[in-house]
């Protein structure tokens, strides 16, 4: 990267009026096509980045049309935590990254990448994490996908629990998203210890879900509607927002922007409920590929897929932090520099997973990548790069087992991860 650029961040105690917010945030804004914040936005904006601790970063540049220097590129992470298997760990979280059209391909996003990166490994956090608008994009930074999600439209007509499903104690009752206000943390936190792979929420998540902010509304939302199910002592421990499509969406439709408990069988009461919502003919959502809900349905058909998409990516950052913080079911070993013949920018990474053990706490051995035995039984190596780590780290399986070379993962490799999986 040369000049006239220069990597800046945009310290979070910078005055509220200074203009370099709304600046800051535009990037965003282009970049993703949207309209202009307002005011209220750029507000929001600085409170939740402030509340979540972020790392505002940025290129800036001066030249023909800009009024000084101004950013040109922005890369917005923060603290976040993941249910690595062993328990809650810390990581990083790379919430959205975007540069002007005119600068693209000069090496900005590279910067950017390695600015933030280097920073995170060098606080000791074993691995980062971040959704992607492009598949194409993140892969060459080490990125690799960790979980896939489904689009699903639900037939309220054919709705119904099948008599094996598993019926909860308790009661749904529909209520004012703010009513989420004293309970988000605690349900939040209960669903991500039950659910290996899990992340947390942030600030912005909590603004969303409670009501307390909508873009389109530039304030408390009015569309935003909720329902919460309470437990036997009368206590949420589950809940549902969503919003009304209007009558012109044929079926009627509601949207279920996000339903979340510590357990599936609050998860059915809970779609129990919506699919009871008067006059409205289809629910739409997105789950995580595999979700239980069309097996407990008496016809599971009327749970259709409408599409799938990646969600979350994952970056090795440590490799004995992360490797520590992963939990296996059982001892043993996986021996992945014998099948991987790692790109030389993760080299380093070669020995992720080498040794598995310690009930179930993972060592890695640091290996070297040079050592692996073309002949082994698993077959010849193939070249890979931090992508196919993320993959076999997490034990995506739509993602790794396959035999595309972008994937650089062998069928045989994961079973060793698998069979030891948490």
């Amino acid at each position: 990267m040369d000049a006239p650029y220069r990597y800046e961040n945009l310290p979070l105690d910078t005055p509220d009026d200074d203009p370099r917010w709304a600046a800051y945030l535009d990037i965003f804004n282009a970049g993703f096509l949207d309209r202009r914040s307002g005011d209220k936005s750029v507000e929001t904006f600085r409170r939740h980045r402030r509340a979540d601790t972020a790392e505002l970063g940025m290129i800036t540049a001066e030249g023909p049309g800009l009024d000084g220097r101004q950013p040109v590129a922005a890369f917005a992470s923060a603290p976040f935590t993941l249910n690595a298997g062993a328990g809650i760990v810390d990581c990083q979280v790379i919430n959205t990254i975007a540069v002007r059209a005119s600068h693209r391909r000069r090496g900005l996003l590279t910067a950017m990448m390695d600015e933030q990166l280097g920073a995170m490994r060098a606080r000791g956090l074993g691995c980062a994490t971040l959704s992607a608008s492009e598949a194409t994009i993140y892969g060459r930074y080490g990125f690799g996908v960790v979980n896939r999600l489904a689009e699903i439209a639900v037939d309220t007509k054919k709705f119904r629990l099948a008599d094996h499903a598993p019926v909860v104690d308790g009661t749904v009752e529909f209520v004012d998203p703010d009513t989420l206000t004293d309970h988000f943390e605690r349900i939040n936190q209960a669903h991500q210890l039950r659910h290996r792979g899990a992340f947390g929420r942030q600030h912005g998540h909590f603004l969303t879900t409670t009501g307390a902010w909508d873009r389109e509304d530039e304030g408390p939302s009015r569309g935003l509607r909720a329902l919460v199910h309470f437990g036997t002592d009368g206590v949420p421990d589950g809940y549902a927002v969503f919003r009304h499509k209007g009558w012109d969406s044929k079926p009627i439709t509601t949207q279920v922007a996000e339903l979340c408990s510590a357990d599936p069988t609050i998860d059915l009461a809970l779609w129990q409920g919506l699919a009871s919502i008067d006059l409205v003919e289809r629910l739409t959502a997105t789950v995580s590929v595999g979700d239980p809900l069309p097996y407990a349905l008496a016809d599971p058909w009327a749970v259709e897929c409408t599409g799938v998409e990646d969600g979350a990516w994952l970056r090795i950052l440590d490799l004995p932090t992360a490797v520590a913080e992963r939990g296996f079911d059982t001892d043993g070993e996986v021996d992945l520099p014998r099948v991987l013949e790692l790109d030389a920018e993760v080299r380093h990474l070669a020995g992720v997973l080498e040794r598995v053990g310690d009930l179930g706490v993972g060592r890695s051995g640091g290996g070297d990548a040079d050592h692996a035995d073309p002949g082994d039984e698993c077959g010849a190596r193939r070249q890979a790069g931090g992508e196919a780590l993320g993959h076999v780290f997490s034990n995506e399986r739509d993602a790794v087992v396959s035999s595309s070379p972008r994937s650089a993962v062998h069928r045989n490799v994961p079973t060793g991860v698998e069979r030891r999986n948490r």
